[in-house]
């Protein structure tokens, strides 16, 4: 007795189904990362603490490298008489040993930070004169140019500061500022080749 045939186009138990192909879904654009803007906050995840503290090695060189950098800036302060040894370039060599990896620290953001925040500081000198206020004015605007330039270097600030309260000769830029920019980079070449685990610089431009 013949057995009635199954419904057309429904599978049979003894039939394997061929696999179906399955349709490409549409992905979702994802989102592109803005790059972080000077001047604007960075979006991460809020710390809640202070980073954790380094190891004491770490520390022993970094605070050995810091020493040896500024020893070399008092010596050659020492031997050829020029103003290096001033708080701005303490603290540009400071910040170098302490953070290299950092935008602040890095080579192109020390020298055009200092150059672009001496400039308007000797304007603002020649208009009104050397003075606290003058110091004021000339550390407030060399903002601006190191922003623009994409070498924001705090501690530059502090060089038009000292130009606004002291007054000194233009020629300041040649026997003091620029040696002492080449000095503090170049102290912070030397970290980099002999501290162990650092790198320095992350970017020349």
């Amino acid at each position: 007795m013949n057995q009635p045939s199954s419904p057309s186009g429904a599978a049979t138990l003894d039939r394997p189904v061929p696999d179906q192909p399955v349709p490409d879904q549409p992905v979702p654009d994802q989102p592109v990362p803005d790059q972080p803007v000077l001047g604007q906050a960075v979006p991460g995840p809020a710390r809640v603490s202070a980073p954790p503290r380094p190891a004491a090695h770490a520390v022993l060189f970094t605070t050995l490298g810091t020493l040896g950098g500024l020893l070399l800036l008092a010596a050659i302060t020492t031997v050829t008489g020029l103003p290096m040894f001033v708080l701005p370039f303490v603290a540009s060599l400071a910040i170098i040993s302490v953070a290299p990896a950092v935008p602040f620290s890095q080579p192109r953001s020390v020298l055009l930070g200092h150059l672009s925040a001496a400039l308007p500081a000797f304007a603002v000198v020649a208009a009104l004169g050397p003075s606290v206020w003058s110091a004021v004015l000339a550390a407030g605007l060399a903002t601006a140019p190191m922003m623009l330039l994409r070498a924001p270097h705090p501690p530059a600030n502090a060089t038009a500061a000292l130009i606004g309260l002291t007054g000194p000769a233009p020629l300041f830029l040649a026997d003091a500022l620029l040696p002492a920019v080449l000095v503090v980079i170049a102290a912070g070449l030397l970290m980099g080749r002999a501290l162990p685990g650092r790198s320095y610089p992350a970017y020349w431009r």
